[in-house]
C-alpha cells in the first residue's frame, strides 16, 4: 500500500498541477487532481482513459481501490447526479478514489502530445503553442520523405487502428510533419504553418477543408487512439512504483 500524498507527489513529478493551471490562467478550462476521495492510500490502480461504468466494474473486479483517468471524471460543474453520471456515482458507492491528468498530461515533458509526435516518427521537436516557458501543445517535426499512403499505413499499424483516415493526393511526398493530440483545439484549426501533413483528431470539416485546398495533407486519428498511445506510455512510468499493482484499461471499442 502506499499514502495518497505518496501517489500525488509521484503524478504531479509526472504531470505537474502547475501545467493545468497554466491553461487555465490562458482561458481554457480544466479539472484535474484528486477529484473523488474515499478513502486514504492505495493498495491497487486501475488506469484508464476515461470514467465508464465499464471501468467501474473492472476495478472492482480485480480488486483495484483506486482510478486514475486522462479525461476528468467530473469535468464541467456538477448540477445533478442521475443517469449521466452512473459511472461516477458506481466508483463512489464502491469507495474508490479518482484521479485525473488532463491538460497537464497533454502537454507534460513526455506526456500524450509529445508521445503521438514520437509515434508519428519525430524525433527533434518543435513546440508550437507555448502555455509555459518549457511547455506546450503541438509539435512539428521531420520524417524521412515518404508517400502519405505510406506514412499512413505506418500510423495504422503503429497507433493499433485500421480507423485512421486521411485527405490528400496518396502519392503526396510528406516531410514535415504537425501534430496535436487529441482534437488539438484552436491549435489546430488555426494552424497557419508550413507542415505537409497535419494530424490530429475530431477537426472540424470546414478546417479539413481548408487545408486541403491549401495544398496540405490531414490525417485524422480517433481520439482514443491518438490519446491512449501517451496514455500507455503514462502507464509504463507509472509501473515503477513496485509497492502496489497497477493495471491498464484498454477499451477497444473505440479503437
Amino acid at each position: 500500500m502506499i499514502s495518497s500524498k505518496y501517489l500525488s507527489d509521484i503524478l504531479e513529478e509526472i504531470a505537474p498541477l502547475q501545467l493545468s493551471k497554466a491553461f487555465i490562467e490562458k482561458g481554457a478550462y480544466d479539472n484535474s487532481g484528486l477529484l473523488v476521495k474515499t478513502h486514504e492510500g492505495a493498495t491497487s490502480i486501475l488506469l484508464a482513459l476515461d470514467l465508464t461504468e465499464e471501468v467501474v466494474k473492472k476495478a472492482v473486479k480485480i480488486g483495484a481501490d483506486t482510478i486514475i483517468t486522462h479525461h476528468p471524471a467530473i469535468y464541467t460543474p456538477l448540477k445533478e447526479l442521475g443517469e449521466e453520471t452512473k459511472a461516477l456515482l458506481l466508483a463512489i458507492k464502491k469507495n474508490l478514489n479518482i484521479y485525473s491528468l488532463h491538460l497537464n498530461l497533454d502537454i507534460a515533458d513526455k506526456g500524450i502530445d509529445q508521445s503521438l509526435a514520437e509515434g508519428l516518427g519525430g524525433k527533434k521537436f518543435k513546440i508550437l503553442e507555448y502555455v509555459t516557458e518549457t511547455n506546450g501543445y503541438g509539435r512539428e517535426f521531420e520524417v524521412e520523405k515518404v508517400r502519405l499512403e505510406n506514412f499512413v499505413k505506418k500510423a495504422k499499424i503503429e497507433f493499433n487502428s485500421k480507423k485512421i483516415i486521411y485527405y490528400g493526393k496518396k502519392t503526396k511526398e510528406i516531410k514535415l510533419v504537425t501534430s496535436f493530440c487529441g482534437a488539438g483545439g484552436s491549435s489546430a484549426t488555426n494552424y497557419q504553418g508550413d507542415a505537409d501533413l497535419i494530424v490530429s483528431s475530431d477537426l472540424p470539416h470546414h478546417v479539413i477543408l481548408k487545408m486541403v485546398e491549401e495544398g496540405k495533407a490531414v490525417m485524422v486519428i480517433p481520439h482514443y487512439v491518438a490519446e491512449f498511445y501517451g496514455f500507455k506510455k503514462f502507464y509504463e512510468q507509472l509501473s515503477k512504483i513496485k509497492e502496489v499493482k497497477i493495471t491498464l484499461f484498454d477499451d477497444k471499442r473505440y479503437r
